[in-house]
């Protein structure tokens, strides 16, 4: 997939199908007695011409509610089928539970679901949304919980009511919470047979350091064991309270009428304010250099090159995406995957990113996976990527290509009823001001070459680039007879093994 969003419209095969369709359909125009269009038909799909994408997508004040207690709800009928969804995003996340109880956040959101609540226990609950057809689920992520109801419209008053049931009663029961901790314990034994778990686990660590968005991947037996039934009781209290929600609604109902059941769903429930721990929004650089991680029992190797990066709504946004489109996030367009994958076949999977988080400094990677010969060649193919778009303008062809592919997708977070009042709601949480979308097309239209030229000089830092390497140190430092490149070219090398899966130890 493309920037996060779905793949890139296929011109080539929306071109063969219109063409096709216009060569069916000529003969059967001409025997209706029908006029034919006036313009030609023409021979070549590279002369077609179609006529600008105009979208205007909606205004989050459209759908905004505030309902009795004060609680924000983004709200959407929907006529079309006769279902019911709601969406409730909180204010929490793994990333503030205490480090000495990694795990704690997943634990809760698995046990308020599946742990029982008040008058039902979990497999009651299972049969009782079973009968209704309908399904609750409780998330909680790095930086945000997130409860969903599926249900018929028909049903949504009991959907409702079992809704509130999980979010304000769970009863975390014992034996539910002491089966839960043996299957996560028997998963981090298993932590260490992916390549690509052990890659984001290592990057993390070598660029956050002991940063709270660590947190996630230093479970160990130690935390999961130390997590009692009063951890998730109170983790639930703190961060449970209506005046921590945010609503999203869709479904085929009269607003009217659904208000009034969301006003009953989070009535009598008191608040209270919110303490997050904080966030360091300053990371220091980690230190350049290559570091091979020591797994010997695969015939590939994984690499990630890259630096911190940025926060995600810097004022340069819209030109650094512009820029990563070009350079490694625009799929067989890029310049890192047309060299690593279409020029030299090295990898199947290749390109770059700019990962930006809300609340602190995300990072520049790119990555690939190839035989351990070739991984320091197709590391110095990125490398050369990165200084060509530092030092060369970008072809108007490119820059306009990537412009019309964000344009484009900028439906997609429109594309449902529900996926609107989702993205408005997401955008609350996340402090977007209203007018992001409505400026949207504007904004990445405005991009020069210029621009990208900017942006690459002041967020690629070659000088900074970290080299992570999952493989075997031996036949990575072996190399290629067909090429001299070597990773002692990149900076010093550190060589480190596999962690403990359980303790995190390095042994």
């Amino acid at each position: 997939m493309r920037r996060g969003f779905l793949g890139p419209f296929n011109r080539s095969a929306a071109w063969g199908t219109i063409l096709v369709w216009t060569a069916l359909a000529a003969p059967v125009v001409a025997a209706l007695g029908v006029a034919a269009p006036a313009d030609p038909v023409v021979d070549r799909p590279e002369k077609l011409e179609f006529k600008d994408l105009k979208y205007q997508p909606p205004r989050p004040d459209a759908y905004r509610h505030k309902l009795k207690c004060g609680v924000t709800a983004y709200v959407v009928e929907n006529h079309e089928v006769p279902t019911f969804e709601v969406t409730i995003l909180v204010r929490t996340g793994s990333m503030y539970e205490p480090v000495e109880k990694a795990g704690l956040a997943d634990m809760t959101a698995y046990l308020m679901r599946n742990g029982g609540v008040e008058g039902m226990t979990g497999k009651e609950l299972d049969e009782r949304l079973a009968f209704l057809a309908a399904d609750i689920s409780v998330r909680i992520g790095d930086d945000q919980g997130r409860e969903n109801l599926f249900c018929l419209a028909k049903d949504m008053d009991q959907g409702l009511a079992l809704l509130r049931r999980v979010l304000r009663t769970p009863v975390f029961d014992p034996p539910v919470l002491d089966r839960y901790r043996a299957d996560l314990l028997s998963g981090l034994e298993q932590r260490n047979a992916s390549p690509s778990d052990i890659e984001a686990r290592e990057w993390a660590f070598l660029m956050y350091g002991d940063h709270p968005c660590t947190i996630p991947f230093r479970r160990t037996a130690r935390s999961i064991g130390s997590i009692t039934r009063e951890d998730l009781v109170a983790f639930h209290q703190r961060y449970f309270f209506p005046g921590n929600f945010i609503l999203a609604v869709s479904g085929d109902f009269k607003t009217a009428d659904v208000l009034k059941k969301l006003d009953a769903l989070l009535a009598d429930w008191p608040d209270h304010e919110l303490n997050l721990p904080s966030i360091p929004d300053r990371i220091p650089d980690p230190k350049p250099g290559v570091y091979i991680i020591k797994k010997e029992d695969v015939n590939q190797s994984r690499i990630r090159v890259g630096h911190l990066g940025v926060k995600r709504d810097i004022p340069e946004q819209y030109a650094l995406r512009v820029m990563n489109d070009i350079l490694g996030g625009g799929g067989f367009t890029s310049r890192i995957t047309r060299r690593v994958r279409s020029d030299e076949g090295l990898a199947y999977n290749t390109g770059s990113t700019f990962e930006r988080p809300v609340w602190y400094p995300g990072t520049f990677r790119a990555w690939f996976q190839t035989k351990h010969a070739t991984a320091a060649f197709g590391t110095r193919l990125i490398v050369d990527e990165i200084e060509r778009i530092r030092t060369e303008p970008c072809d108007e062809e490119a820059i306009a290509t990537a412009k019309a592919g964000f344009i484009g997708e900028m439906v997609n977070p429109f594309s449902s009823k529900n996926s609107t009042v989702n993205t408005f709601a997401d955008d609350d949480y996340t402090g977007r001001p209203d007018a992001y979308w409505q400026d949207y097309a504007k904004n990445i239209e405005a991009v020069t070459a210029q621009d990208v030229l900017a942006v690459a000089q002041k967020f690629l830092h070659p000088d900074r680039l970290v080299y992570l390497v999952i493989g075997d140190p031996e036949a990575v430092a072996a190399g290629s007879d067909k090429h001299v490149e070597r990773f002692s070219d990149f900076g010093e090398i550190t060589v480190r093994p596999l962690r403990n899966p359980v303790t995190l130890e390095i042994e």
